[in-house]
């Protein structure tokens, strides 16, 4: 018989399971709590010379062929060198060399062969125009597995299995990296990769109506591939799967092994671009992405089984000689870039404008870049959640959205904007800048109702043009952030004339008090109407006017707010707007084909040059008749005569006579809305610095300068703890714990011994 009081545990010594966990609950929650922060950053990261962003798409092209949106740039400008870049600060844009010895002055051939002595001939005398380059010693690329060599001094990594590189996330884990001298074969690879058309590279097209030989070359590329996969084909049989054989092994072209007058090299560090015309503007596009230096070992490295497994590839992980490299890149989550310790020796601009130096933009003359170590860019697909985080401190610059905009900027009675008081008490700086960029509302001058050339119809476009006053749209949707456009010519382009001389006389007038131009009065629109035949917007039959809007954003809610604007304006008009929404690829099919009456369309400079704009209205670049960039259709034979006058042009003032007569011309037939040029507002915390709008090149982060220790003091100050919620809590989790330990106490009091 067991003794139970002898063998009773005593109440001290037996476990409270409720209170216990009570009591634990409580120091979890304290300990949580006290170690909680609102900081996204590792420890100590901030205080790294380090710059912090967001990005709200993910890129999916990183390879200089291919690659063409802004928010691809912006990670591979800083990874590739082109042989040419722009002044940091000087405006108008100056051209200056990156890789290159000197920008280079073209050499100009005749018909026959003979060298033309004259600096600037006309057009129609060259037949052969050549830009030799040089480029400087010592440069080197990054350090990457595709340079690493054996003893034999042949690649390290040459039919490397998959099972050897399985483990390993990019190509910075590999255990051997190397580098080598950039060499002018780099380049002339790269423009060869141009006529790849498995690339199919956006400037083809383009490129290729200048560069000698460029669409040759292509053909010649596409028939060794169709030789190559007729020989896969034979050789597998009935078996045989183009697009997985193609996917899994993807034919390696030798891209050196066609004839091609392009582009000569003429020792380690010489090349030739050859042009079959005239073109001054291939400086701009040698400032470009395009024409970087890929080297063939990186090519040769990507187009293995394995690599492509692991999906390893220049589309994901460049190998470039800028001044930064690809670190960590997970496009949906966080893009890191990294410093290159192989950078060569580059330094901040020694001069500028004359307002840089009182703004500080030239403190840093002649110090080598770049300043800062490290970007680190998280993916923010949402405004709001980014711009707390800029007022918290833990991103370093911020646009300013339409949600927030009344909370950061306050517009003063002349229109100007400044910063609301709760921004400058933060220190924080605004910027402000007219981008090079045109936003037009089309009309597609094929259409027999909205199109064509005679006065009545070009009555109509003015009419309508008139009717849809930007000035009020900007007011609404975007806090007045543009410029009223009077033509396809930003600010900043050769050819605009700002002020009253650079006004649309057929639709605006210039407002002196404001300083802006304005749309003439709606009676006047009307009066346009009535002499188009169509008197208060009825057609001759006395219907209304019923005109069609295509676009293919119908569930958007911007461009819901947009289309009901811009139907209301028309209104007033006596016109009925309707709208015709397909889907991406219809609407781009019926563009293609020209089945579409009234469309929107935008262009951001490509280079700093009025024929990137101006061909938009140019008749051999019709998007129907010959697939190029005019959307609209626009034939004028006096309009694309002055403008084959003009592009081969350098900018004098017989070139600024002949935009002129141009812009008349477009401004007179209407056969687009010149809706604004943005303004760009950039906000930046006090420790960012050298911080100045470049509408042409995105390879600017390397002379940014930031002050870690100010951000982190800034940080703290802003991001204070607040311990009382925390102290209520905790005295709330020990006084819930008190009936049960009185209770513990009572009964261990009365418990038998």
């Amino acid at each position: 018989m067991v003794n139970r009081k002898t063998t009773r545990i005593p109440m001290t010594a037996r476990p409270r399971p409720g209170l216990r966990r009570r009591c634990a609950a409580a120091l979890v929650l304290c300990a949580g709590l006290a170690a909680c922060t609102n900081n996204p950053y590792r420890p100590g990261e901030t205080a790294e010379p380090a710059l912090f962003a967001a990005f709200s798409t993910p890129p999916t092209k990183l390879d200089p062929t291919s690659a063409y949106y802004v928010h691809e740039g912006q990670i591979i400008d800083q990874i590739y060198e082109p042989p040419f870049t722009y002044h940091y600060l000087k405006r108008p844009y100056e051209v200056i060399p990156l890789t290159a010895e000197a920008v280079p002055q073209p050499v100009y051939y005749d018909g026959n062969g003979r060298r033309i002595a004259d600096p600037d001939p006309p057009s129609d005398a060259v037949a052969r125009a050549e830009y030799t380059i040089r480029i400087k010693p010592g440069i080197r690329y990054q350090d990457h597995p595709c340079f690493a060599a054996g003893p034999d001094g042949q690649p390290l990594y040459a039919g490397v299995p998959l099972d050897a590189v399985e483990a390993y996330e990019s190509p910075n884990d590999f255990p051997h990296r190397a580098t080598r001298a950039l060499r002018a074969e780099d380049y002339a690879l790269q423009i060869r990769r141009l006529a790849d058309p498995r690339l199919a590279s956006p400037v083809f097209s383009t490129l290729s109506a200048y560069i000698d030989g460029l669409r040759e070359l292509s053909d010649a590329y596409a028939g060794m591939l169709e030789a190559e996969r007729a020989r896969r084909r034979a050789a597998a049989g009935p078996a045989y799967n183009r697009q997985r054989d193609e996917r899994e092994n993807p034919i390696r072209l030798d891209y050196f092994a066609p004839d091609f007058p392009g582009v000569t090299v003429h020792d380690a560090l010489t090349f030739t671009l050859a042009l079959k015309r005239k073109y001054p503007q291939i400086r701009y596009w040698l400032c470009m992405h395009f024409f970087a230096p890929v080297p063939p070992e990186a090519v040769a490295f990507y187009t293995q089984p394995a690599m492509i497994e692991k999906q390893f590839s220049l589309n994901r992980w460049p190998v470039g000689t800028g001044p930064y490299f690809l670190k960590i890149f997970r496009p949906n989550e966080t893009i890191v870039l990294e410093r290159n310790p192989n950078y060569h020796p580059d330094a901040y601009p020694a001069d500028g404008m004359p307002e840089d130096r009182a703004a500080g933009l030239l403190d840093d003359a002649g110090r080598r870049v770049p300043f800062i170590h490290r970007q680190v860019m998280h993916l923010e697909k949402e405004a709001v959640p980014a711009w707390n985080k800029f007022l918290q401190g833990y991103l370093d610059a911020s646009g300013v959205s339409v949600d927030v905009f009344d909370q950061a900027i306050q517009i003063q009675m002349t229109g100007e904007p400044t910063l609301s008081p709760s921004m400058e008490s933060k220190g924080i700086r605004l910027i402000t800048d007219i981008d090079t960029t045109l936003w037009y509302t089309a009309f597609n001058m094929l259409d027999d109702v909205v199109g064509g050339y005679a006065p009545e119809q070009r009555k109509l476009r003015r009419a309508v043009s008139i009717a849809l006053d930007y000035n009020e749209f900007l007011d609404i949707f975007l806090n007045g952030r543009g410029v009223l456009a009077q033509g396809p010519l930003p600010p900043g382009i050769f050819g605009h004339r700002p002020g009253p001389e650079g006004t649309n006389p057929y639709v605006d007038t210039w407002d002196p008090v404001r300083e802006r131009h304005a749309r003439r009065p709606l009676s006047e629109a009307r009066r346009l109407m009535a002499e188009a035949g169509y008197p208060e917007g009825r057609t001759p039959g006395g219907e209304p006017l019923t005109l069609y809007y295509d676009h293919a954003q119908g569930g958007d809610t911007f461009f819901r707010s947009y289309f009901e604007w811009v139907r209301g304006r028309l209104d007033t008009l006596g016109i009925r707007l309707r709208e015709r929404a397909t889907d991406l690829s219809r609407y781009r099919q019926k563009r293609d084909q020209g089945n579409w009456q009234i469309s929107s369309g935008g262009w951001l400079a490509d280079y700093p040059d009025p024929e990137n704009f101006l061909f938009l209205f140019y008749g051999p670049n019709g998007k129907v008749a010959h697939g190029g960039p005019n959307m609209v259709n626009y034939v004028n034979p006096e309009y694309d005569a002055l403008f084959e006058r003009m592009e081969s042009m350098r900018n004098t003032p017989e070139r600024q006579a002949l935009i002129d007569a141009m812009l008349d011309i477009l401004r007179r037939d209407a056969p687009a809305v010149w809706q604004y040029h943005p303004v760009s507002y950039i906000l930046a915390h006090p420790w960012l610095h050298n911080v100045k709008p470049h509408n042409m090149s995105y390879n600017t982060i390397k002379y940014r300068r930031v002050d870690p220790d100010l951000r982190v003091r800034q940080q703290r100050a802003w991001n204070r703890p607040v311990w009382w919620p925390l102290a209520a809590l905790a005295a709330l989790l020990v006084l819930s714990t008190v009936p049960a330990a009185v209770t513990l106490y009572r009964r261990n009091r009365c418990s038998p011994t």
